[in-house]
């Protein structure tokens, strides 16, 4: 399974918007992109540890037998 989760705000502009969505659809189908607003996936981030390690229902599957890789990328900008 791939997936790619992109926040709010998509791109700078419209056009910027525009040309992001064309390049996740050359690269992912529909159902494959998860678009979010920043705030509301941020205590989600923070509390991926949390959640795998507390819950035992995620022991069996979330493991490296069952999970490849995770990649998680925060760009943006500060200062």
């Amino acid at each position: 399974w791939n997936r790619i989760i992109v926040e709010k705000p998509f791109g700078r502009d419209l056009q910027s918007s525009e040309e992001l969505t064309s390049h996740l659809s050359s690269l992912f189908t529909e159902d494959q992109i998860y678009r979010i607003d920043h705030y509301l996936g941020k205590e989600m981030v923070q509390n991926l540890m949390v959640l795998r390690f507390g819950n035992r229902i995620f022991g069996p599957i979330w493991n490296r037998d069952s999970v490849a890789c995770v990649v998680l990328t925060f760009k943006e900008p500060f200062g």
